[in-house]
């Protein structure tokens, strides 16, 4: 069983490092060329690989926070790669998914709380992605099936892909920084956050741009 969980572990780490290699690259190319296209399937296939040995690992390796981070980080994923593609958009299925994201956010925030309540200070981790995937969850509830012009869209697909990348960066510090630090640190807690806080005003200035410009180059006049 520790030869399996390891063998994951390595899984999980190439398809995380991978997932950040295309984030770069398609953050590079221009909206709609096949390199920016191609790059964002990677992504999203490599934040599926990321999630799928992620939870089999928090199961074996009794880990909540893994789990709920791998939860997280997929539904991001998916619900970036649906705002991206157009003819894809307003689908006929029913609202599962984001219903589903909706629930795990709020045992995320659940959870946190009596992780704190008990003493532990990781808890507010936890209740700060549960917020955050539930406040994505509610707004893709409230626009689900509408139409949306261009501008509206690719904001939502920049900010659940770039909200992904979040996770996927934490994931990385988490692995490399937090097991040098002495158990007792509450510098875990600022490790776990620090993408979140440095990476979330990007996102924002450049949705919020997008929206109001119909253009996605963050720079571009």
């Amino acid at each position: 069983m520790e030869q399996l969980t390891r063998f994951l572990l390595i899984l999980h780490v190439a398809a995380g490092s991978l997932a950040l290699l295309a984030t770069i690259f398609a953050i590079s190319f221009r909206k709609g060329a096949r390199k920016h296209n191609f790059a964002g399937k990677t992504y999203f296939w490599s934040m599926m690989a990321v999630a799928a040995t992620a939870i089999p690992v928090s199961i074996l390796r009794p880990n909540i926070m893994l789990f709920f981070v791998a939860l997280f980080s997929s539904y991001m994923a998916y619900a970036g790669w649906r705002f991206g593609r157009k003819s894809h958009y307003i689908l006929k299925r029913k609202p599962y998914v984001e219903w589903g994201m909706l629930l795990v956010g709020l045992a995320m925030i659940i959870s946190g709380l009596l992780e704190v309540f008990a003493g532990g200070s990781m808890g507010w981790v936890l209740v700060a992605f549960g917020a955050i995937g539930l406040q994505f969850a509610v707004q893709d509830l409230r626009g689900w099936g509408k139409a949306e012009d261009f501008g509206t869209r690719i904001s939502n697909h920049l900010a659940h892909m770039l909200g992904g990348t979040i996770a996927t960066v934490t994931a990385v510090l988490v692995q490399q920084v937090v097991p040098r630090l002495d158990p007792s640190s509450a510098f875990k807690v600022i490790v776990w956050l620090a993408p979140t806080v440095i990476i979330t005003p990007l996102i924002i200035i450049w949705a919020r741009k997008v929206k109001a410009t119909q253009k996605v180059r963050l720079f571009q006049k």
